[in-house]
């Protein structure tokens, strides 16, 4: 089994981190936009979604950090210990309605 290594850096510092360059990613999809608007192009429609997908899981990613910054160390102490919780295991989907 491989170790985990933890950042150095604080999660408060890798969301914000993560945040400006989710903010980049946004900033530079909006110039690819505006180009595919001025000179459409159908074969880009694929690589402008991967982007937005992009920019959306470091969004999320950022997100989670923020969430974890204020419990940075029980989740390093887990990690360190090597004794993380077993995963609960996941609820059972309701049947979907026909």
């Amino acid at each position: 089994m491989s170790r985990v290594v933890m950042p150095t850096a604080s999660f408060a510092t890798l969301a914000f981190e993560l945040r400006v360059y989710a903010h980049r990613e946004v900033l530079a999809n909006h110039g690819v936009e505006e180009f595919l608007a001025r000179y459409p192009h159908p074969g880009l429609g694929v690589t402008l979604a991967q982007l937005r997908e992009s920019a959306a899981l470091v969004g999320q990613a950022s997100m989670l950090l923020s969430l974890l910054a204020p419990h940075e160390a029980a989740v390093r102490a887990l990690v360190e210990a090597g004794t993380a919780p077993d995963a609960a295991p996941a609820p059972a989907r309701e049947a979907a309605a026909p």
